[in-house]
């Protein structure tokens, strides 16, 4: 049961980060906490595994379409996400060796929905956007979405949408693209660090034939519906998820620290 209920979840979150940019993992992460069927190391894993996935999936699927990419910058700063990956998933090993499961629970959700917050008031708000062209600071920018989505377990989708949008001022949907790539080589970077470190025996395997096969699904479905959707759709979908988002962490924080 917990199998079927963990597919429908992701397929929702997969579906939602092809298709808005969303990665699938901010869906994921709080979602199964709030489930609270499994412990966090395997959480993490799991959404590690279909939000790579999904994202390769979405990739592929976009450069088949002839979906135009700046190579450069999404290599530059995939760079930086996959050695960000690795910072932040050393970090997330570390801070569980040495405190209570529940206290970092908290803190990641804490922290989510802070930056959700600051994603949700950047996207709607007549701010000044960027052209950023710096070679290095494309690598930095890199660094900290890879630390950040590695830590939190999520992906990094509209945190990376945001990024993009705010430092390269491209469009919304375009985005979406470009964070989805970032993705991929960010959670890449998580599931080799998992794989060198404490390996994939330690997890419930066979949940993978629940959730693999949902992300592809999802992927499948949240990219066709990108390319079928206008700006202002793209973005009504960002919005209200992101702010469902923010709710459902702040209650998996408070609910953690009791």
């Amino acid at each position: 049961m917990i199998g079927i209920i963990y597919a429908i979840v992701i397929f929702i979150a997969t579906f939602l980060g092809a298709c808005a940019g969303l990665g699938g993992g901010v869906i994921i992460k709080p979602v199964l906490d709030f489930i609270g069927a499994h412990d966090l190391a395997t959480i993490s894993f799991l959404s590690a595994s279909a939000v790579f996935t999904m994202s390769v999936y979405s990739t592929f699927k976009q450069i088949r379409n002839k979906v135009k990419f700046d190579f450069i910058m999404i290599l530059l700063i995939s760079v930086g996400a996959i050695v960000g990956g690795n910072v932040g998933s050393t970090l997330f090993n570390s801070m569980l060796s040495i405190m209570d499961e529940g206290l970092l629970k908290a803190i990641q959700a804490i922290l989510l929905a802070g930056l959700l917050i600051i994603v949700l008031v950047n996207m709607n708000g007549n701010f000044k956007t960027y052209h950023i062209k710096n070679k290095l600071v494309m690598l930095i920018i890199g660094l900290v979405l890879g630390t950040l989505s590695s830590f939190l377990g999520i992906g990094g989708g509209p945190i990376n949408v945001a990024v993009f949008v705010f430092f390269f001022s491209i469009e919304m949907k375009t985005a979406t693209v470009y964070s989805i790539a970032t993705i991929l080589f960010s959670q890449a970077s998580k599931l080799f660090t998992i794989a060198t470190t404490s390996g994939f025996a330690i997890f419930d395997l066979s949940l993978l034939f629940y959730t693999l096969p949902a992300a592809v699904l999802g992927g499948i479905v949240g990219t066709f519906v990108n390319k079928k959707s206008d700006e202002k759709i793209i973005r009504n979908i960002f919005n209200v998820t992101v702010a469902l988002l923010v709710v459902l962490n702040i209650y998996n924080a408070v609910t953690a620290l009791l």
